[in-house]
């Protein structure tokens, strides 16, 4: 079976209408992780035919969807079970994370209906990245200072290794160029591990790379990551979280 694609005016029919189990691919022409998973999807699709309805949505041309469900970085996952919400994955996962997510859901279900007949499945959790747990308080303070800064400053998360983020930066470079009144701060990722980590604990935002969060008074007022970085979202972004004057 196809993966449905799914646009802003049909997705209360197609999902919140939708009795059973949804799994909507949040994705974008620009993003280059969300290409990972087109042939994933094509399996599930096959694989839970006539159980599950997957489905797909192009963010650029569904705004309104977007906005309504907080979609902030590419690709996104959403979980739907009975029109709700049930879960969010962001970032491009492989085949058997997506399976053991719906097949718990499928199981949770099934209980719910049927508590007898289906044993409960525990949904296996996501290992910790390498550098989980090793951040120094001095790092924390940073990140603290980071977010609790009174103008709106924009921390860019860079990884010198990656053809991506090189890109990111490049835009990340002009608009400083255009822009030096902004206060910024680049933070490369393999040469402070620590802030890096230490702004993913404070900001509770899960940490890509590239990734460019704008934050003011202890919150992150937008982020993006990736293809979603260029001059012109930085600029746009900037005039949005601007107080009124």
């Amino acid at each position: 079976m196809p993966v449905a694609l799914l646009t802003d005016g049909a997705f209360a029919t197609d999902v919140l209408a939708h009795p059973g189990l949804v799994v909507v691919d949040v994705w974008a022409e620009w993003c280059t992780p969300c290409r990972a998973l087109v042939p994933i999807f094509n399996t599930l699709a096959d694989r839970y035919d006539g159980r599950v309805r997957v489905a797909k949505l192009d963010a650029d041309a569904n705004v309104e969807t977007v906005t309504r469900f907080d979609v902030r970085a590419l690709p996104t996952v959403l979980i739907f079970q009975g029109g709700v919400l049930v879960e969010r994955l962001s970032g491009a996962r492989a085949l058997g994370f997506y399976v053991d997510a719906i097949d718990a859901h499928l199981a949770r279900a099934g209980a719910e209906a049927d508590p007898v007949a289906v044993p409960s499945v525990t949904r296996p959790t996501v290992p910790p990245s390498p550098d989980s747990g090793r951040v120094d308080s001095a790092a924390i303070r940073e990140a603290r200072e980071l977010m609790a800064h009174h103008e709106a400053i924009l921390v860019f998360k860079h990884s010198n290794s990656c053809p991506v983020s090189f890109t990111a930066k490049r835009q990340f470079d002009q608009f400083v160029a255009a822009h030096p009144d902004v206060p910024t701060r680049l933070v490369v990722v393999q040469q402070e591990r620590d802030l890096s980590n230490a702004l993913e604990t404070v900001s509770r935002l899960r940490h890509e790379s590239p990734q460019a969060l704008i934050v003011r008074e202890g919150r992150v007022l937008w982020d993006a990551s990736h293809g979603g970085i260029t001059k012109p979202r930085l600029e746009q972004a900037f005039v949005a979280v601007q107080p009124p004057r």
